[in-house]
């Protein structure tokens, strides 16, 4: 049986503890080159029953899994399945698994992004470097006003951090409660109101097609022009090209992005040329602990699936595909 570890850009995985029980299983192999057509994919993966990818970063549509015969079961890092044609596999007969990773470096690095982008931290580094010394003036958290976009399991521990700094939280949602903002530490508000108020926004909500190009430049408008807009969720949230044009004449004063519409970023891409946006390569689910946890749980999937009991399966249905 083998086994591919997809797009381990940091070549993370394989110092990982959990690693071995796959290896003692499966001939393992490492698939990590970025940029790769779907006929490069296609060939590194032609006699591979078993695929890890890591998070979203292989985008697996409808053609690709047709491509891929061979192909019986995926075991997802992460508990959301973003870059994986679900009615696609099913009906090639893949079954697609999920692990529980946890949201504690999410968190961790909404509030990096925070830090950098208040006190301007990129650029002081970049300025202390060129013999330069204090050539910004940052802003503090306490007393100002965040705006969390989606008060889940992150969005409710960073309302919980945001409190200690002194900041006044507002919280909305697109299914949100005032009573569940309330039990979160926050006050329920419209999303325009909360545009509206808040010096910093942080975008917490899900993936889906109601939340896909929510954040536009009407709602950029909204917001003040002292604000700054966070996003550590996913990139197509938010309209990129409209955030570009709102950074550009300062109708926000900055931005802290850890996602992207397309990733790895395309080099051409104006937010690259901007001094008042904090650029980060997708990392707040990337950390040592995690990796070590979210790993352990896609193994167990496979392992679990090798021994005939798959478990955490989102798709039991493909089962009957590939036996119809």
């Amino acid at each position: 049986m083998r086994a591919a570890i997809l797009d381990d850009y940091q070549n993370a995985v394989s110092g990982l503890n959990c690693l071995k029980r796959l290896e003692d299983r499966c001939e393992v192999l490492f698939c990590n080159n970025r940029g790769r057509s779907d006929e490069e994919i296609i060939r590194g993966l032609s006699g591979v029953e078993i695929i890890i990818p890591i998070h979203d970063r292989t985008n697996f549509h409808s053609h690709l899994l047709k491509a891929l015969p061979r192909l019986k079961f995926i075991s997802q890092t992460g508990a959301r399945v973003y870059s994986i044609d679900m009615e696609a596999a099913t009906r090639c007969g893949i079954l697609v698994a999920i692990s529980v990773s946890s949201g504690i470096p999410t968190v961790e690095q909404t509030f990096n992004l925070i830090f950098a982008v208040m006190r301007h931290t990129p650029q002081e580094d970049r300025a202390v470097r060129e013999g330069k010394w204090q050539t910004t003036i940052g802003r503090e958290l306490s007393g100002k006003t965040i705006g969390v976009l989606g008060l889940g399991r992150i969005g409710k521990e960073v309302a919980r951090i945001a409190k200690a700094f002194h900041m006044s939280v507002l919280a909305a949602g697109l299914t949100l409660t005032p009573e569940r903002a309330q039990a979160g530490g926050a006050e329920w508000v419209s999303v325009d109101d909360l545009l509206r108020r808040s010096d910093i926004v942080t975008i917490h909500w899900k993936l889906a097609e109601r939340t896909r190009g929510l954040i536009g430049r009407r709602e950029l408008e909204l917001m003040k022009p002292s604000a700054v807009l966070i996003n550590s969720s996913r990139g197509a949230i938010v309209d990129e090209a409209a955030l570009i044009e709102a950074l550009k004449a300062g109708k926000i004063s900055g931005a802290g992005l850890d996602v992207y519409a397309e990733e790895p970023v395309n080099p051409r891409n104006p937010l690259l040329q901007l001094d008042n946006v904090v650029l980060a390569p997708h990392l707040g689910f990337v950390s040592v602990e995690n990796y070590e946890r979210s790993f352990s749980g896609a193994i167990d999937n496979i392992l679990s699936y090798l021994d005939g009991n798959p478990i955490n399966v989102v798709n039991p249905e493909a089962a009957q595909s590939r036996t119809a």
